[in-house]
């Protein structure tokens, strides 16, 4: 009896997978993940009792927006990532290796890399069979790449009629890279059926419509990934 109760299960909520971009560049244009849109999330989860894999769509070292890093944007979160050597972003398994129905919830992390290989075919059907688990599937800023080509379990686009918030259209003019992806995200969204809800540039908007969580930018982290843990409790 003493022995069950000292179990490790049952101090482990649940599986989390975060995903992350593997491409440094768009166009360009030197980019890659935003810093804390991975730890801002990897610690709400890990502090939450959660067990989270990061894995990157080509797999490796996690490239890193140097911007994220720099004075006006690094975080607590970003610092206690790198007081720990950053091990969790280092040698990271590819996507196509990981299967979305081993985990309770997919978190698609942001950063201008997402916009070359997120709006894919196979992260599309990666997404699309996580919704079809049941699986939390969530996204924040550019993170909703991953969810362009993902279909509901009806077969329409995932986000047809359901609410969501991601980078806007006005937040991309005020970075200066409205010209350099390769269509505005929130435009998208709208051409796919969602509603978007669009908060102030830069103020902390997160969304959850049932299983599916989004956030506008990186402010948002934080908030998307606490109504992640929300919903896995539902």
């Amino acid at each position: 009896m003493g022995n069950m109760c000292m179990g490790r299960p049952s101090t482990v909520k649940g599986n989390v997978l975060i995903v992350a971009t593997s491409a440094n560049k768009m166009g360009d244009h030197s980019t890659g993940a935003w810093s804390e849109e991975i730890c801002g999330p990897y610690y709400i989860f890990v502090d939450a009792g959660y067990t989270v894999t990061v894995c990157s769509v080509a797999g490796g070292d996690v490239p890193i927006d140097a911007a994220s890093l720099g004075d006006q944007f690094l975080t607590e979160n970003d610092k206690r990532m790198q007081s720990e050597g950053s091990a969790p972003l280092k040698g990271t398994p590819k996507l196509a290796s990981m299967d979305p129905t081993t985990f309770d919830a997919v978190f698609f992390a942001g950063g201008h890399g997402t916009c070359v290989d997120f709006p894919t075919d196979a992260v599309g059907a990666f997404v699309t069979e996580a919704v079809a688990a049941d699986k939390v599937v969530a996204a924040v800023c550019h993170g909703p790449m991953s969810l362009v080509k993902a279909k509901g379990k009806d077969g329409a686009p995932l986000v047809n009629g359901k609410q969501v918030s991601v980078f806007t259209d006005v937040e991309e003019g005020q970075v200066a890279l409205t010209g350099k992806v390769p269509f505005l995200l929130e435009q998208k969204m709208k051409e796919l059926g969602a509603q978007v809800k669009v908060a102030d540039p830069w103020s902390d908007n997160a969304v959850r419509d049932g299983k599916l969580v989004t956030g506008q930018n990186p402010q948002s982290s934080v908030s998307v990934a606490k109504l992640v843990v929300e919903a896995l409790a539902a």
